[in-house]
């Protein structure tokens, strides 16, 4: 039953966290369109302009942060839930750092394999 309430919160969790990201990205990517123009009108301001371009670039670094903890929290909800991990991406996938021969593991493995 606690597996259970911990999922549903962790997901709401998670869902809020990757909607306050998308917000984020989307006002973001707002102001970046609206202040692009106003940097050329008045390009001698510079000093609100450095301000409002560190605001933007705050904005986009939290987006990107909340986002990337959203899609943290559910692959381990994944895991918790299912019990293993999620399915790997050939070829983007590292090694199992835990053996040391890599692909000489591998080919070991396999020969034992074919000699059963």
């Amino acid at each position: 039953m606690f597996e259970i309430i911990q999922a549903a919160i962790t997901g709401g969790a998670a869902l809020a966290l990757l909607v306050l990201a998308s917000i984020t990205l989307g006002g973001s990517a707002v102001g970046l369109a609206v202040t692009t123009p106003l940097f050329v009108i008045f390009s001698p301001i510079l000093v609100p302009a450095t301000i409002a371009t560190a605001f933007l670039a705050t904005g986009f670094t939290a987006s990107g942060s909340i986002g990337a903890m959203a899609i943290t929290i559910f692959m381990w909800l994944f895991k918790k839930i299912t019990g293993k991990n999620p399915p790997k991406i050939p070829f983007l996938t590292p090694k199992n750092p835990t053996t040391e021969g890599g692909e000489k593991e591998d080919k070991k493995k396999e020969k034992e394999k074919k000699d059963e």
